[in-house]
């Protein structure tokens, strides 16, 4: 559902101080070693399949887990996806071997990105933005206006995380269906 107007069960879904510390105790540490000596983890992943393997499934399991808080329910984030998702995810990292060009990515958008998009908007180009509560950060219409000056559509959904594509398709593909009628 579009939301038009920030309610109360918006600001409980995206509150930024809700949960932030454990948030970015265990989300976070993902985003920080990415960001940090991601070439000291790249060259362990591109050589050890284990490593790949331990590396995804982990924010595959924590970041889709309907209750990703409790870590007895890890194990149904992974299976959110799909043994063959994971197997066939894990594999393309491996046999490619992009994991570590994967994790630069985090690296250079952190050191490199960051300061030029804190400036940067986009005034003409319709947008649409949507938030799932598994994410590890949240956009909210306040800040986001200050980018995106032509926000079309804002979603909040029930399920999912930063694996939407794959945990929560048929939202994913509902935004995208929506969005698209919305500017034609």
């Amino acid at each position: 559902a579009v939301v038009s107007t920030q309610s109360t069960g918006e600001d409980a879904f995206i509150n930024p101080i809700s949960g932030m510390e454990e948030r970015m105790y265990k989300k976070f540490a993902f985003f920080h070693i990415q960001t940090v000596i991601p070439d000291t983890l790249g060259y362990g992943l591109v050589d050890s399949p284990v490593g790949v393997i331990s590396w995804i499934g982990s924010p595959l399991a924590l970041m889709s887990a309907p209750n990703n808080r409790d870590p007895t329910q890890w194990r149904r984030g992974v299976l959110n996806f799909g043994l063959d998702n994971v197997c066939a995810t894990v594999l393309i990292y491996w046999a490619t071997r992009t994991s570590q060009a994967s994790l630069r990515l985090y690296y250079e958008f952190y050191w490199n990105d960051r300061e030029y998009l804190e400036h940067f908007t986009i005034p003409k180009v319709p947008v649409a933005i949507s938030n799932f509560p598994n994410e590890i950060i949240h956009l909210t219409k306040f800040t986001s206006w200050r980018t995106f000056n032509n926000i079309k559509q804002f979603t909040y959904h029930d399920h999912g995380g930063h694996f939407a594509h794959i945990d929560n398709t048929e939202g994913v593909v509902g935004d995208l269906t929506s969005f698209i009628n919305i500017i034609k």
